[in-house]
């Protein structure tokens, strides 16, 4: 018992730290304007391109056989900015072709900044244009990513997918503030989203074991005569 008093007194302090943590970071997700974190105020939708009636370009069959045998998902036609492509998404991933030539295209770093300042919303100023050929931990799987800075007091960040320049992901400093919470909430400190990863499970365990040892010592504390004074009261 004296073993079993000691390692539930230890564990209990380690489980108590992270439901202290729990507690804190409901209490922040509470706290937070979920507009603010979401960063919805900070964009807006792009003006949509009205395709011109004059308007020619090559249709799709002329280059489908340049792509073997890659199985083709979607075609579709859109517009970036003023330019007119051609989105096609296959198996293997999603590529541009240039809708008055054909060719295969890719988004420029200035397609990416009038992209950027023309869906942000806010009164800051465009500070940088980064390309990221990987995910990063704000835009989780989001693929490569362009990422362009704003220096507003939100801390505004867009990024844009650079297979087709969509706005893939809006953060700032609430959510950035949120984001570190959840991942003490979830105890998934390298992608933050596992509910199931084993730090989890471990504390999990931990807890329900020391709810267990906790009843077991519960009774173990009480004698026969601490009750007595319900049988003399009888």
């Amino acid at each position: 018992m004296r073993f079993l008093r000691k390692l539930h007194k230890w564990l209990g302090l380690i489980v108590g730290l992270q439901v202290l943590l729990w507690a804190v970071s409901g209490l922040v997700f509470a706290w937070l304007n979920h507009h603010d974190v979401s960063g919805e105020h900070s964009v807006r939708d792009p003006q949509a391109q009205v395709l011109a009636a004059s308007a020619s370009f090559v249709e799709p069959a002329s280059w489908l056989g340049e792509l073997d045998s890659k199985e083709i998902l979607e075609i579709r036609l859109f517009s970036v900015l003023d330019r007119w492509v051609w989105r096609v998404e296959t198996a293997q991933g999603v590529m541009l072709r240039d809708a008055v030539s054909g060719e295969v295209t890719n988004l420029s770093e200035a397609e990416i900044r009038d992209l950027a300042q023309e869906q942000y919303a806010g009164k800051g100023r465009l500070a940088s244009v980064t390309f990221h050929p990987n995910e990063t931990i704000e835009t989780r799987d989001s693929g490569a990513t362009w990422q362009a800075r704003f220096d507003d007091e939100r801390g505004t960040t867009l990024y844009f997918s650079a297979d087709d320049g969509r706005l893939v992901q809006t953060r700032g400093d609430s959510w950035r503030l949120f984001d570190f919470f959840w991942m003490l909430h979830t105890m998934d400190y390298r992608g933050r989203d596992n509910f199931n990863n084993p730090l989890v499970i471990t504390i999990g365990f931990a807890a329900l074991w020391l709810s267990l040892s906790g009843l077991l010592l519960l009774f173990k504390s009480f004698r026969r005569q601490d009750f007595a004074f319900i049988t003399r009261r009888g």
